[in-house]
């Protein structure tokens, strides 16, 4: 292994807080959808709260189209630093024959 390094163990560990948080957040995207707006008092706070349930919703899918981005993008890297690293030692090794 040379000198290059992608910090893949961290991005992924970012990757599985932001998935794990997505997954709350499904939770309760869901729970919303069920909700009786009905109850929260007048018509403004009622489209209020579904407005507020629309934009959730929404958040909730861009976040979750982010994560899995960028986890497809933390593989790619870690394939590419792995490539290159193992041309470079090569490369290495059959300069210092010469």
């Amino acid at each position: 292994m040379s000198f290059l390094r992608f910090a893949f163990a961290e991005v992924k560990e970012m990757v599985s807080a932001l998935e794990s948080s997505g997954g709350r957040m499904k939770g309760a995207s869901k729970e919303m959808l069920h909700a009786d707006t009905a109850h929260f008092g007048h018509e403004g706070l009622q489209s209020a709260c579904d407005d507020f349930a629309d934009s959730w919703n929404y958040g909730f899918g861009r976040l979750s189209k982010m994560t899995k981005d960028i986890s497809k993008f933390a593989d790619k890297c870690e394939n590419g630093f792995d490539g290159l690293d193992k041309k470079l030692r090569d490369e290495l090794v059959e300069a210092t024959k010469k």
